[in-house]
């Protein structure tokens, strides 16, 4: 009786060794997903229009939808600006960092291009006579 309750343990302990490789590998895909969630994505193209919190940025693949969170960055030329300046700045070059939340796209950061300075005039001397 004695060598039965031997044998018993050994087999339990053989089953849970040989069943951890399996936990370990449906355990794997969860986490996967979970850092894909949290990876941060970008977005670049011109910027379209501003509708409260929502922008929509053509890309060259098509029309992209952002939410601005509450904590969003959004800078041009180094300056930060307030997310009611994105409204006048239709037509500029943006990138926006987002990451997904809820099959929504959550930004976290705007950057919008530095504004083309117009052409400097210059005086022309041609046809001047002395």
């Amino acid at each position: 009786m004695s060598r039965r309750f031997r044998v018993i343990p050994v087999a339990v302990l053989a089953v849970l060794t040989l069943s951890m490789p399996a936990f370990a590998g449906q355990a794997k895909p969860a986490a996967k997903t979970a850092a894909k969630a949290s990876k941060a994505m970008t977005v670049s193209g011109t910027l379209q229009k501003v509708e409260g919190q929502d922008l929509t940025i053509q890309t060259a693949k098509g029309t992209e939808q952002v939410m601005l969170g509450s904590d969003v960055k959004i800078r041009r030329a180094g300056k930060t600006l307030a997310a009611s300046d994105l409204s006048a700045a239709s037509g500029s070059r943006v990138t926006v960092r987002y990451k997904e939340d809820n099959g929504h796209k959550m930004a976290e950061s705007v950057t919008l291009a530095p504004e083309k300075a117009a052409p400097k005039q210059v005086a022309s001397t041609k046809g001047t006579k002395k």
